[in-house]
């Protein structure tokens, strides 16, 4: 019994690796960066959502920038959670665009104060 505790997991091991992992490689992810910024004083804005592909999102950076990686070649949407007191200066900018394994696609967002 013991002896097969340790073959059973050692061959479903193998197996796994022979079929090939269930996540691609890093390589055949794209990577989306850009930075969130006030549209007037291009000072950047922090806190900001940034949504991309759906699942996968960050936070802007003390200075608006921001990184998404590990998102799925082709078709990719990105949403932004506008903070209150702006509204999106440029949302065509965001409409669906396509990616290529390996890319960095930079998406800078600049946001219009509404004060």
């Amino acid at each position: 019994m013991t002896r097969f505790r340790f073959v059973a997991p050692l061959a479903a091991g193998t197996l796994l690796v022979a079929c090939g992992s269930p996540v691609p490689p890093a390589q055949n992810y794209a990577t989306v960066y850009g930075r969130v910024y006030d549209a007037s004083t291009n000072a950047g804005i922090a806190g900001v959502v940034v949504t991309v592909d759906v699942v996968n999102g960050t936070s802007s950076g003390a200075d608006g920038s921001y990184t998404v990686s590990n998102i799925p070649v082709g078709q990719t949407d990105v949403n932004v959670q506008v903070p209150a007191g702006y509204t999106l200066a440029n949302a065509a900018a965001l409409e669906s665009f396509s990616v290529t394994a390996g890319e960095r696609f930079q998406l800078d967002i600049p946001l219009n104060p509404t004060h």
